[in-house]
Parts: C-alpha cells; sequence; structure tokens
C-alpha cells in the first residue's frame, strides 16, 4: 500500500515514535493531486502526533485536468454531485475500516484530515458513517448538500479556511458551520486571515492545536468564529 503507484490505495507513513500514544491519521488530499504531494502535511502533523500512523489515501479517479487523482466527478451543478459525493464518502470509510483494523486503533483515536474536495467528503464520511472516528478536520470544504432538518451529527468537527480562498470562497465554511452545529455536531472554525486555498504551516498548527485542545480539554463549544479567534 505504501508504493508510488497509480493503482495504490494509499500513502502510509509510520509512526514516529513507538512510545508516544497510537493513533490514526487519515488524509484525504484535494483534487488533481497524490498521496505523496500531501506528504509533507501528514509528516507535520505527525510531529505533533509521534504516535500516530499517518495513511495518506489516493482519490478514487484519474484527475479531470489530466493530473493526480480526484474523489469525485465535479461536472454539473452541486445537485449533480451529491451521489459522487456519497460514494466516495462510502470508499473512504471503507478504506479507513481497514486501516483500523490493520493498526489496531480504534475509531476513539482515528483523525481525518481533508483538504478541498477531500474535506467534502471527510464531511460527507461524518455524515453517512457515524462512529468512523472520534475527530475530522476539514480544510476548505464545503457541504455536500445542506444538513437536512431532521439529521443528527455526532463528532467533533473543525473547519479551517483561508479569507481569501477564491477557489473555495469562505461562505461555503460558514455554511458549514451553521448547519453542523444545527445538527448537533461540536464544531469550530478557524479563518486564516492570509490564507489562499492551500494549509500551510498556519493551517497545519491550526489544526493539530483544535485537535490536541478536542482530546486534552474535552468537547468544545468555542463562542467565536472568525480569523481572530481564540486560536489567533
Amino acid at each position: 500500500m505504501a508504493g508510488l503507484s497509480d493503482d495504490q490505495l494509499w500513502l502510509e507513513l509510520p509512526a514516529l515514535s513507538p512510545r508516544a500514544p497510537p493513533r490514526l491519521l487519515v488524509f484525504l488530499h484535494g483534487a488533481g493531486s497524490r498521496p505523496e504531494t500531501f506528504a509533507p502535511v501528514a509528516i507535520a502533523w505527525q510531529l505533533k502526533f509521534p504516535g500516530a500512523t499517518a495513511a495518506i489515501l489516493q482519490g478514487l479517479h484519474a484527475g479531470a485536468t489530466g493530473h493526480g487523482f480526484d474523489w469525485f466527478d465535479a461536472s454539473g451543478v452541486a445537485a449533480d454531485r451529491i451521489g459522487r459525493i456519497g460514494d466516495a464518502s462510502d470508499a473512504v470509510a471503507l478504506r479507513v475500516r481497514t486501516l483500523q483494523h490493520a493498526c489496531g486503533v480504534g475509531a476513539d483515536r482515528t483523525v481525518l484530515v481533508g483538504f478541498s474536495q477531500g474535506a467534502t467528503v471527510v464531511l460527507q464520511a461524518l455524515r453517512r458513517h457515524p462512529g468512523l472516528c472520534a475527530i475530522g478536520v476539514a480544510y476548505a470544504a464545503r457541504l455536500a448538500s445542506p444538513i437536512r432538518a431532521d439529521e443528527r451529527i455526532r463528532a467533533d468537527i473543525h473547519l479551517i479556511h483561508g479569507e481569501l480562498d477564491s477557489i473555495v470562497p469562505v461562505v461555503h465554511a460558514r455554511q458549514a458551520l451553521r448547519g453542523l452545529q444545527a445538527a448537533g455536531a461540536n464544531v469550530t472554525l478557524d479563518i486564516n486571515a492570509d490564507g489562499t486555498h492551500t494549509i500551510g504551516q498556519e493551517g497545519v498548527i491550526l489544526g493539530t492545536t483544535r485537535v490536541l485542545q478536542t482530546i486534552f480539554r474535552g468537547r468544545l463549544r468555542p463562542t467565536r468564529h472568525s480569523a481572530g479567534g481564540p486560536l489567533h
């Protein structure tokens, strides 16, 4: 699974320290990318969680631009994509459970992290597969579909978005925040005032800090959701 080939399922990075608490970090790259391209982000996360095995899942389809891999076909209007995103989230859930079994790590010690198209799949996986993981982190995400009035989501979810993101405007993060809160999720939103459509060092700091807070301080219900929020 760790080979760099077009038919790999994921790229696996072993834990940095056998003495640190074991965890599983599962990453979903953005559209048109590859697991090895996303490896620096995964390694930066591992530095904060040295006992964690990191697995960077590979997208399900050849990239629409001819480069890398996509998680779903993004053509058409939003309604056309809902089913495709659902199928992608089901495939991701299966891979996550396979990794959990192989690593001997339960859902309570699993963190699912996605960027852009991968982040949208992360949110959909948490909606469709309750109990898949303890924490989800979504960078530059948008919901596949509006939250239903009767929908309930039991997860800790951290949304991180660049204020200057021109690919996925920040309005999508604010919409996701409101919907996820209404569904009962424990959700935070941090907006990086200088951030664009990327993760970068600031994004890694925001994401890992939120996860550490969730682990060590319990479930959070922040009252501020802006670039000047509690992590800045």
